[in-house]
């Protein structure tokens, strides 16, 4: 069955949160702790002044996934402070939907924003214990940039991926 991928919706916003909230209760897969209400989510990513773009993967009319990318916030002061002209990627995909191809052809989409705002590269941060997203992200072309302990005390490592100038 095919996927397709569009630009998030507002009619979206309860479905792709639900995602997030499952893989925070799969656990493993995410450095997320906290189940997030939707207009939570909305808030956090979406509306966010850092937001870039959201895109949705989709197949047999079901969102299967998403793909957030956001620049990086040039006042953070915690251990992984990134230049202001990079951006952080983040991607979900609901576990019955996982290496089907969505998350690729999510970057596609997402790669093709980032160039469009002049995105110097982009950086996935993973926690160490996440190897399918740790694999994910080197097939795309990310490499190790760091590898730091959070905030949260989590072992992290942060892959990255450089856009063409």
């Amino acid at each position: 069955m095919s996927i397709s991928v569009r630009s998030v919706r507002s009619d979206d916003i309860i479905g792709i949160s639900n995602i997030l909230n499952e893989i925070i209760v799969e656990g493993g897969k995410t450095l997320h702790n906290n189940i997030m209400t939707p207009l939570e989510f909305e808030k956090y990513y979406l509306k966010s002044q850092f937001s870039v773009c959201c895109h949705v993967a989709i197949q047999a009319q079901s969102i299967i996934g998403f793909q957030l990318l956001e620049w990086s916030d040039p006042n953070w002061s915690g251990v992984d402070k990134l230049p202001s002209n990079w951006g952080l990627i983040s991607t979900y995909i609901k576990k019955n939907a996982r290496r089907l191809s969505a998350g690729r052809q999510l970057f596609h989409a997402t790669k093709l924003s980032a160039n469009k705002t002049k995105m110097l590269s982009i950086i996935a941060t993973v926690g160490l214990f996440n190897k399918g997203a740790i694999e994910f992200y080197e097939s795309l072309g990310f490499y190790e940039y760091e590898q730091f302990k959070n905030d949260s005390n989590q072992y992290c490592v942060s892959k990255r991926f450089d856009l063409p100038v």
